[in-house]
């Protein structure tokens, strides 16, 4: 897979790509139908010859991505959107800062998420496992019988792929964003156990590059959170 970087200036129409992928993020996120018709697949119905093509090739996009860093935008259950960096490296781990004023850290060392709030001074830790995204950072992607699959939706250039977890379903789902024809992941949206929606948009991404495991790893407090920060860029 070919690294975009951060400078490479976009070829003609990329902007207006990433524009209508970033409105199929949140259609997905506002459970709005995209002006074109799918074929939704129901939970526990038997998927179609094409469900299973597109399928695969997600998986084999993933499982050539060993980790990503590059701009998010998030909108919230409430619809309020903030930005940040995003670093991701497969299995498990991930690290989302966000821009001032917003004053969270969120991390994933592979077992717990770690959610920081520097105002509030206040840290709250959940396992991985319990969350949607542990579908999305595993260390090898598949759609076996230990991936729930709700709905496989198709649009103009737009796949859309909802997951969750079997032995967990009510902890919610997870919706993955694609432009398609080029496959690319354009983002994903979250549904939790409340049934409160949050979407992720993805910019500026590179995929593959080197990154230090010290961007995966907290300590306790406002120390353990500052001892990263020369790891950015």
């Amino acid at each position: 897979m070919t690294a975009v970087s951060r400078d490479r200036p976009s070829p003609p129409g990329a902007s207006r790509r990433r524009f209508l992928l970033a409105m199929a993020v949140t259609a997905a996120a506002a459970g709005l139908t995209l002006p074109v018709a799918y074929a939704a697949v129901p939970a526990g119905a038997k998927l179609t010859a094409q469900d299973h093509s597109d399928l695969q090739r997600i998986a084999e996009y993933f499982n050539r991505v060993r980790t990503m860093k590059g701009r998010f935008l998030q909108v919230g259950p409430e619809g309020n959107a903030v930005e940040g960096d995003i670093y991701m490296q497969r299995p498990g781990r991930f690290r989302f800062e966000f821009d001032p004023p917003v004053p969270m850290l969120i991390v994933s060392d592979g077992a717990y998420i770690i959610m920081e709030d520097r105002e509030l001074k206040s840290v709250e830790r959940i396992p991985l496992g319990a969350t949607p995204l542990d579908l999305l950072v595993r260390d090898k992607v598949t759609f076996d019988d230990s991936v729930g699959i709700s709905k496989v939706e198709r649009g103009a250039a737009i796949l859309r792929v909802t997951l969750f977890a079997p032995d967990r379903p009510k902890e919610g789902s997870l919706t993955l964003v694609f432009g398609d024809k080029p496959l690319e992941f354009a983002g994903w949206t979250v549904t939790d156990a409340q049934g409160k929606v949050t979407a992720i948009t993805l910019n500026r991404i590179d995929f593959n590059p080197d990154l230090s495991h010290r961007l995966f790893t907290y300590g306790d407090g406002k120390t353990g959170a500052e001892r990263v920060l020369q790891h950015r860029r």
